[in-house]
């Protein structure tokens, strides 16, 4: 009960941190706050976190923030100190950050499409992969030649969807813009988008490509 009191009173002191920075201190009933935290880099994540945790040392709102490693007391050297470390926290972020779109634009250059498989496909875990999902395929392939018709509409397209079972969550029929997404996506003719590009994916094509 004390802590919950002492946060409902203090709590605007830390409007403006990130939800898990808030999380991260640990609380007292005391007037300054000494926060234990795991790691630096959870504390904050860019350079406006760090900049308001060294403005809550300022303003007095914090008295000390605790590592693993080392401490950080509300003194000149301190507040210096953790600047270094959070730079340091950017930095392993920005790095980490480059590493996962390298990952990403290798896969594509592979044909791997680095993302969620559309309704037609399955994300295969075991070998990281994209693979036709034998069941749903089947419809949509035969909305593509229900469309490929020339005298239907997005709206009928639609309906033959719902027919089939392909409704939304709530089973209501497709909008007809979600239609037009998947009859022009390149995914379905062995192709994908990514990053604003096409580029040609290993998978396998569930029709042939109309335009």
């Amino acid at each position: 009960m004390l802590l919950r009191s002492w946060w409902k009173n203090n709590r605007r002191k830390f409007q403006g941190v990130r939800c898990s920075t808030r999380c991260s201190i640990g609380l007292s009933v005391e007037k300054q706050t000494v926060s234990s935290v795991g790691t630096r880099d959870r504390l904050a994540r860019n350079s406006v976190d760090g900049g308001r945790i060294i403005y809550l040392l300022d303003c007095g709102h914090l008295a000390m923030l605790k590592f693993p490693t080392f401490w950080a007391e509300n003194t000149s050297q301190g507040k210096f100190m953790l600047n270094i470390a959070f730079g340091q926290s950017k930095y392993y972020i920005d790095s980490l950050s480059e590493n996962v779109r390298r990952g990403l634009r290798q896969k594509v250059r592979r044909g791997e499409y680095p993302g969620p498989a559309p309704i037609g496909y399955l994300n295969d875990s075991r070998i990281k992969l994209v693979v036709v999902d034998r069941k749903k395929a089947k419809i949509i392939k035969a909305a593509f030649e229900f469309y490929a018709e020339g005298d239907k509409t997005l709206e009928d397209a639609s309906h033959f969807l719902a027919q089939q079972g392909i409704t939304t969550k709530s089973g209501k029929v497709w909008h007809k813009d979600r239609v037009k997404y998947l009859l022009t996506n390149p995914f379905y003719y062995g192709h994908f988008r990514y990053a604003k590009e096409v580029h040609e994916g290993k998978h396998d094509p569930i029709c042939f490509c109309f335009y």
